[in-house]
């Protein structure tokens, strides 16, 4: 008697389903497509749009990485086929430029980790692409709203905790709209550096198991790459909020990549010194419950592996 397939089991067929391309790779890539729309239209459902986004590029650049450009872009051409019908009911409007999120970046990371072989590189495009979002809004804007919704959104807020004052409230709305074009950026680009994340680590359960784990552990950015980043965090905090604040969104954008060596750093030297197995664990948590202060301090633990390079310091 055989029971259900574990879960490892399943992502491992769906795997090399998309990595023989096909109509196989189409029909998974077209459930993965209306689930973003799905993310896009259904009331609440937005809250899961980076998470619809990850798993679109995921399988977007694991088509990429194991079946090559020519039959990504047949596998794609027959994706679209079997979406004809959304289309033709009208919700291409909101399904084309959201594909086009998705696309773009797994094919281009996709492509740079297939040729080159190097995580780092494909992390590079993905942040090069977040910067260009970063300057198209800063050159077109983005949509504000009317006056009414956005004093409804400061009045909810205050509902759900009287204790807030309306006015810091309000200027935090001021901030974030300064900043909108950043802090979009930022959200894409953890989405789309999950993504390819998800993407490669599938690979490696199909071809190597373990070796997306040794790629992490290992990246590092390189001195070229720290010093574009302090320049930034300069002009950052030499021009603050002027010109709407593209010095500080730069800033925010290009700091992700070190952001992400520092973790790998801290995954690393827990298995190379035998610290406490669940510490990078608690590290996430931290994270995600003082996100300024904990994602700073990987950043400058990033920035200073790419002078001190602590992975290959000898253990004491």
């Amino acid at each position: 008697m055989t029971g259900a397939p574990a879960a490892g089991d399943r992502l491992a067929t769906l795997a090399a389903w998309l990595a023989t391309g096909g109509w196989s790779a189409a029909a998974l890539l077209a459930a993965l497509a209306v689930g973003l729309l799905a993310a896009l239209l259904l009331p609440g459902a937005v809250l899961l749009l980076p998470l619809a986004l990850a798993c679109n590029v995921a399988g977007i650049s694991l088509l990429a990485l194991e079946a090559g450009p020519q039959a990504a872009l047949r596998s794609l051409l027959l994706m679209i086929l079997l979406l004809a019908p959304l289309v033709l009911l009208g919700g291409a409007g909101l399904l084309g430029p959201a594909l086009l999120f998705a696309w773009l970046p797994g094919l281009a990371a996709g492509f740079a980790l297939r040729s080159a072989r190097s995580l780092p590189l494909a992390l590079v495009v993905l942040t090069a692409l977040a910067v260009t979002v970063v300057l198209v809004v800063n050159q077109t804007g983005l949509p504000t709203g009317e006056p009414e919704g956005r004093q409804a959104l400061v009045d909810a807020l205050v509902k759900l905790n009287p204790r807030l004052p309306a006015g810091e409230l309000d200027a935090a709305l001021d901030l974030m709209l300064q900043l909108a074009g950043g802090l979009l950026a930022l959200v894409l680009l953890g989405a789309w550096t999950g993504g390819l994340a998800l993407g490669r680590s599938l690979q490696a359960r199909l071809r190597r198991p373990g070796a997306f784990a040794q790629e992490f552990r290992a990246l590092r950015f390189g001195r070229a790459y720290s010093l574009l980043v302090l320049t930034a965090v300069a002009a950052a905090l030499g021009l603050r909020l002027a010109a709407g604040g593209l010095a500080v969104e730069l800033a925010l954008v290009l700091a992700l990549p070190l952001l992400l060596q520092g973790l790998a750093l801290v995954h690393a030297e827990t298995a190379r010194r035998g610290w406490w197995r669940r510490l990078p664990w608690a590290v996430y948590l931290m994270l995600v419950l003082a996100t300024p202060q904990i994602g700073s301090l990987l950043v400058i633990l990033g920035l200073v592996d790419n002078w001190l390079d602590f992975r290959n310091r000898p253990l004491r």
